[in-house]
């Protein structure tokens, strides 16, 4: 039964790590053909905080500009997928409560917490960004925190607190292992 159960694991991390692993490169892709293909899209194909007119078009500058500035929350989205493909790449090779593991645990809690912030620096940037081209007196800056944010980041702090009681856990299991 055990050693089904962990065949089992072993299998459907395969399956995550591979799906992470192609995710580094499809979220990036995705990112700069959404901006490559932003003036042939339909209007509100994804919200963003500032509409854009129905007849305006965005210039280059601008889509450019965009593109940069949605690297802010990629970057950290491809951080995560790093960190989840080497932590499933652990637990497809069986290992479960290594110190690795609890690394990468916790710095996935961290990457939670720097998602909240990058996406708030993101909405405040892109609002300029998209705005920019719109005449004087109709340019916007908008900053907002939604309370998606507020569980985001306590998901992310019980994430780093799941982290650090598995490190404890993991000094109990090597001091009762070392014990003679």
């Amino acid at each position: 039964m055990y050693n089904n159960d962990r065949k089992r694991i072993q299998r459907v991390s395969r399956h995550f790590r591979l799906l992470f692993t192609a995710l580094i490169f499809f979220i990036p892709a995705l990112d700069f053909l959404y901006w490559a293909f932003f003036n042939h899209l339909p209007n509100g194909f994804i919200e963003l905080p500032v509409a854009v007119a129905t007849n305006q078009t965005l210039p280059y500058s601008s889509l450019a500009l965009a593109f940069c500035v949605s690297l802010i929350p990629v970057s950290v989205a491809m951080f995560g997928m790093v960190t989840l493909t080497k932590l499933f790449k652990l637990y497809e090779n069986a290992i479960v409560f290594a110190a690795e593991n609890v690394k990468y645990v916790r710095r996935l809690g961290y990457i939670l917490i720097c998602w909240v912030i990058a996406s708030a620096v993101f909405t405040t940037l892109i609002s300029i960004v998209i705005s920019f081209a719109n005449p004087p007196g109709q340019r916007m800056m908008i900053a907002e925190f939604q309370i998606s944010d507020l569980s985001t980041l306590l998901i992310g702090a019980i994430v780093i607190l799941i982290s650090w009681v598995m490190e404890e856990g993991r000094k109990l299991e090597d001091e009762t292992a070392h014990t003679i």
